[in-house]
């Protein structure tokens, strides 16, 4: 139940969340602290990273979709959405990563 209450600095509205997701009153700041960088990997390793992680985008993407079709009511359409669109921005960049290093090894080769 939403209770409102006035305070001299104006109106406070208290909410109740019902979704994990939802705004928790952490600020900005604390939700986003940086991790630490590995910086002792060698190109390679973070190369398979990063493709690893759009590949687990991919896969979170597809186990909702599945979710969704086989038991609508346990999973949130805006999750589904979401994560989709996750995906498909991580691939979309990655795709561009790869086609700019072709490009690139294509320019040197070129090169007399």
């Amino acid at each position: 139940m939403n209770t409102i209450a006035n305070t001299t600095m104006g109106t406070v509205v208290k909410m109740k969340t019902t979704h994990p997701l939802h705004f928790t009153g952490i600020k900005e700041e604390q939700k986003f602290e940086r991790p630490t960088d590995d910086v002792a990997g060698t190109f390679a390793d973070a190369l398979m990273k990063a493709v690893g992680g759009v590949n687990n985008l991919m896969a979170e993407s597809e186990e909702l979709n599945q979710k969704m079709i086989h038991e609508p009511e346990s999973v949130d359409i805006h999750t589904v959405m979401i994560a989709a669109q996750k995906a498909e921005i991580a691939l979309n960049f990655t795709k561009a990563v790869r086609d700019e290093a072709i490009r690139s090894y294509r320019d040197l080769m070129n090169l007399r």
